[in-house]
């Protein structure tokens, strides 16, 4: 008896200390679940004014999934301020309501693991209703958007390659540098119009980009002179709001046609909306209104660097600009590079021949010219000439050693020439630039913002 209830025993003995081993290796895999479970929440806050720049206290937010599901709710607090925390990594939208004011949503809210994300933003308040009357002056074209508040630049919003997306930037802040050749005359309203521009400039060095722009908005109203017009589209430019931009330019240049910079502001604004065809036709327009002026024929340059084809007017106003300083190496390497791209599409040997020629002259004005050195070499390819074509790229790489191109190119002459091992180390070369390329863009990337802008009968989101 005793020895058969030891053998039944025996089992469930085994079994509960089963039970207890399962228990004891959950208890320590749960923690590891967790741990790796949880990701640092996400935080967005910011501040809501209304358009004199006050904070505006108990304005309700509602922070809603795409799906119009309400996940937070607050309201601001005395300093017009509002935070939501502990947030997952997603796409959210923004809902701001207040009495008496417009209510406002913000649309597209992306979210990393991690991150805080700052986003003031302007309620707009509802007009009283008034007696009739004259109706208010407006300027002419009055541009259709208001800038609803900034952010960071969370999504890129420009069109193309990475080659597009620089040449965007770097033509936003030249047009946003290029000064006025126009003397403005003093009048009642310029001064009015004066005051506002340098408030405007005053808030722009605070750090406060929003009531810049509504500064310049406002020089306008009072005087709409060139200068006024090109600080507002100027401002919008450099927040990346590219539609209002295009506005604001095409209503200065309409208000001031002797104007180069006005169009070469909205050569670059038309760049940044992805419209390159028509970025390309304003500044070649730029240059006939100011032929002696550097400054279009170099911002169609960097267009022309960007495109894989020509723009139409290309060939000609670099032509000009080639004839009118043939000791500029820009000049002669962009006409060159306008024919290299046209010849090598019909394998035109006479225009090839001329190109060619026109990036040797350039290089002999200026030796330390990456730039064409990379195109020389790619021309030698195309025509076969391996030597001429790896002597080329390896002038490009030591005239500017962090230039990605150029190594890339190098690597594919050297395996073409049969040297792997010089070919292998170009490639390492090239990886290496571009990671580092890539790291650089993703953080000036998070440290620039941009404008909220709503569109007539649009929504907002970030332009």
């Amino acid at each position: 008896m005793l020895i058969s209830l030891s053998a039944s025993a025996r089992p469930r003995r085994e079994r509960f200390a089963l039970i207890i081993s399962l228990i004891a290796v959950l208890q320590s895999y749960i923690p590891l679940v967790t741990a790796q479970n949880q990701s640092p929440g996400a935080i967005l806050e910011g501040k809501v004014c209304n358009a004199a720049g006050d904070p505006l206290t108990s304005v309700s937010i509602h922070l809603k999934r795409d799906s119009g599901e309400v996940i937070a709710s607050t309201q601001t607090d005395a300093a017009g301020q509002y935070r939501f925390s502990h947030l997952q990594a997603a796409s959210y939208r923004l809902t701001l309501t207040r009495e008496s004011f417009r209510a406002l949503e913000l649309s597209r809210v992306s979210l990393n693991a991690g991150e805080t994300r700052h986003l003031d933003a302007i309620l707009e308040k509802i007009p009283v209703a008034a007696t009739p009357g004259p109706a208010p002056m407006e300027f002419s074209d009055t541009p259709a958007f208001t800038v609803a508040g900034v952010t960071d630049w969370s999504n890129i919003g420009l069109h193309g390659s990475d080659a597009n997306v620089h040449t965007s930037d770097s033509l936003a802040r030249e047009a946003a540098s290029l000064k006025s050749s126009s003397p403005e005359k003093v009048t009642e309203a310029s001064r009015a119009g004066d005051a506002h521009r340098s408030l405007g400039d005053a808030k722009e060095s605070s750090g406060d980009p929003v009531r810049a722009v509504n500064e310049y908005a406002a020089a306008v109203k009072a005087d709409p002179s060139e200068q006024n017009y090109f600080a507002w589209g100027a401002e919008l430019l450099l927040y990346r709001a590219s539609q209002p931009a295009v506005q604001v330019f095409s209503a200065g240049s309409k208000a001031h046609p002797d104007s180069s910079r006005m169009l070469a502001g909205l050569a670059a604004a038309f760049y940044s909306n992805g419209q390159y065809n028509e970025a390309a036709t304003e500044i070649c327009r730029a240059s006939d209104i100011s032929p002696a002026d550097s400054a279009p024929y170099l911002f169609l340059g960097k267009m022309e660097q960007a495109a894989a084809d020509p723009f139409s007017c290309s060939e000609k106003t670099l032509a000009r600009f080639a004839t009118a300083q043939p000791s500029n190496s820009q000049a002669n390497f962009l006409y060159g590079l306008v024919l290299w791209k046209k010849a090598r599409k019909t394998v035109d040997s006479s225009g090839l021949a001329r190109a060619e020629h026109l990036f040797q002259i350039a290089a002999e004005l200026d030796s330390h010219f990456a730039d064409v050195y990379l195109q020389l070499g790619m021309l030698y390819n195309a025509q076969g000439k391996k030597a001429a074509a790896l002597s080329a790229f390896q002038k490009a790489a030591a005239a500017d050693p962090k230039s990605s191109a150029a190594h890339y190119q190098l690597s594919l002459a050297y395996r073409r020439s049969g040297n792997a091992a010089k070919a292998e180390d170009e490639m390492k070369a090239y990886d290496e630039l571009r990671r580092s390329e890539a790291a650089a863009l993703e953080k000036e990337r998070h440290e620039l913002r941009q404008f909220v802008t709503t569109l007539k009968d649009e929504h907002p989101s970030p332009r």
